[in-house]
């Protein structure tokens, strides 16, 4: 099955508070094909409420959040048995040794520095998801 077909039963949702970020995030996800859905919030409150609704095979997680930090939210969704095996790709420009450690120890396994290229995003999602990658490069 290839990439393209492959993201169509996929659901993501990205949590950044730069609109920039989320509208880059959406069109480098595009390119990989038609995912089912790609939500966006801006905040953890917003990203809640979409939880509630949707159920997402992927997180793409801002590190720095109004409110909540991003691993501080990743932690509180770790406790839930419904999201304790939910793929997370931790984004962040602002990351200390410690949020490295930590990140670990939630079982985020993938960090992804910005700034960062489409094909740098398209790697670590195809990993994450464990898609073969035969996207044009």
């Amino acid at each position: 099955m290839s990439v393209k077909e492959a993201v169509k039963n996929i659901n993501v949702i990205v949590i950044d508070d730069e609109e920039k970020i989320c509208e880059l995030l959406r069109v480098f996800l595009g390119t990989m094909g038609p995912f089912n859905s790609i939500v966006i919030a801006n905040n953890t409150l917003q990203a809640m409420q979409k939880f509630q609704n949707q159920k997402f095979d992927l997180l793409i997680l801002d590190q720095v959040l109004p409110g909540k930090l991003g691993l501080e939210f990743a932690e509180s969704l770790r406790k839930s048995v419904k999201f304790h095996n939910l793929k997370i790709l931790l984004i962040s420009g602002f990351l200390q040794q410690d949020d490295v450690i930590r990140s670990v120890d939630l079982g985020i396994k993938h960090i992804l520095v910005k700034p960062f290229t489409r094909q740098q995003l398209i790697s670590k999602v195809s990993e994450i998801l464990k898609l073969e990658e035969d996207l044009e490069h």
